[in-house]
């Protein structure tokens, strides 16, 4: 018989190229650097979730198979915690855990999107969106939002003038990955009513949805009138809780909507790790019962970030390197264009046709063993509006990795 390679489907023939994940993690893991480039919290496991841990493995139940669309304590849990969040009773058919809030976003494609529809996105975004379109055949719509002054904004005729008889849905990730935002009142509003004049879904990924700045609010937009009917909200694990490698999430909407992701799931995973289920709920069920004299996770969590946060600020603006305003979530942005770096007279860099957040990125990480993320990444490969001098840095780290990245940050030359 002559070997042959067999033929793979039509559908994934522009996927699996270069990853900006791999890539740079490799890139960081070769220079050892320190990394701000990853968004995940590197602290030690927090003691109260290391107890529900432990009290999750003297349960032998947690040993089995739990129910595919989640754990009954987690999903009961998930009831008590966000109905209150939701403005609303939420009821066990509407919400279900996923392989971490990633997966939601996978489901929620396979579930409702198909070939020739379009799909909205918030430009610079999260790359999942755009290979998720890719992978259902969808058309991915990018919309900008400008940069004005020092905080990010919604171009409101823009998005209007996006919409047509072939959206299908709109992807609304607040506060957002990776410039910072979080959406107004009247910006989700606004995004609200399109959502229902053109009747399509909202997928709301609301995975830093604990971590907002003071003098900042985040509302989701699942609350506001009309639309639990039409929006899948995603929160996760491990951006809420620091454990990212425990790949846990959920999905919240209306009964019919979360059915639809349970039919993807059923073909897929048929459910996730019992143990950290069980734990997880033990977990959210203190945060919802902690005294108000008692420190929350959140507020423990929300505290390191705050002041992490002013410390890079700091760090950056001595540096001739200004900072965006971020107003929640992991991240930060730096202008990269203002100073200029010993590095940047060099043949090889002048000469190099990259984009200049990529040079400069991959530079600091070959120097300074600093790891950071250019912005430009983060646009999708139609865009002809991205900017290209502004690095992603993750302040959701230990304070020691932060101070060390302030220290490098402070010889920069």
């Amino acid at each position: 018989v002559k070997n042959m390679e067999i033929a793979h489907a039509d559908k994934i023939s522009n996927l699996g190229g270069p990853n900006m994940w791999i890539e740079w993690g490799n890139l960081a893991r070769e220079n050892k650097a320190c990394n701000l480039g990853s968004g995940f919290p590197n602290f030690s496991l927090h003691p109260d979730l290391k107890d529900e841990l432990a009290s999750a493995a003297e349960n032998p139940v947690t040993c089995w198979y739990t129910r595919a669309q989640g754990h009954p304590r987690l999903i009961d849990e998930l009831v008590a915690t966000y109905s209150p969040l939701f403005g609303r009773e939420i009821t066990t058919t509407e919400a279900i855990v996923t392989i971490g809030a990633y997966q939601g976003i996978y489901w929620t494609f396979e579930a409702f999107i198909q070939a020739g529809d379009e799909v909205i996105v918030f430009n610079p975004m999260f790359d999942a969106y755009s290979m998720d379109s890719e992978l259902t055949r969808a058309k991915c719509v990018p919309i900008s939002l400008k940069l004005e002054s020092d905080s990010w904004v919604l171009d409101k005729e823009l998005l209007a003038n996006s919409f047509n008889n072939r959206t299908k849905m709109i992807v609304l990730n607040t506060p957002h990955n990776p410039t910072g935002k979080v959406f107004s009142r009247d910006e989700l509003e606004f995004i609200a009513k399109l959502s229902k004049e053109h009747n399509c879904l909202v997928l709301a990924d609301e995975v830093y949805d604990r971590y907002v700045f003071e003098g900042y609010e985040h509302l989701r937009i699942a609350s506001l009138p009309g639309m639990w009917e039409r929006t899948i909200t995603l929160c996760s694990v491990g951006k809420m809780f620091g454990v990212t490698g425990w790949r846990l999430g959920f999905a919240f909407g209306a009964a019919n909507l979360i059915e639809k992701l349970f039919r993807i799931c059923i073909c897929d995973t048929f459910g996730s790790s019992t143990i950290l289920q069980e734990a997880v709920a033990g977990m959210l069920e203190r945060q919802r019962l902690c005294v108000p004299s008692k420190e929350s996770y959140f507020q423990w969590a929300g505290k390191i970030f705050a002041e992490n946060y002013a410390k890079l600020q700091k760090a950056f603006t001595e540096a001739h390197m200004p900072v965006v305003r971020a107003e929640g979530g992991f991240f930060m942005i730096v202008d990269c264009s203002k100073r200029r770096f010993n590095f940047q007279e060099s043949p090889e860099f002048q000469s190099s046709e990259e984009d200049l957040d990529i040079k400069i990125a991959k530079a600091i990480v070959n120097e300074f063993k600093l790891s950071v993320l250019p912005l430009s990444l983060f646009y999708g490969s139609n865009s002809d509006d991205k900017l290209t001098s502004y690095l992603r840095v993750c302040y959701a780290k230990s304070p020691e990795t932060v101070d060390k990245a302030v220290e490098i940050i402070k010889s920069f030359e």
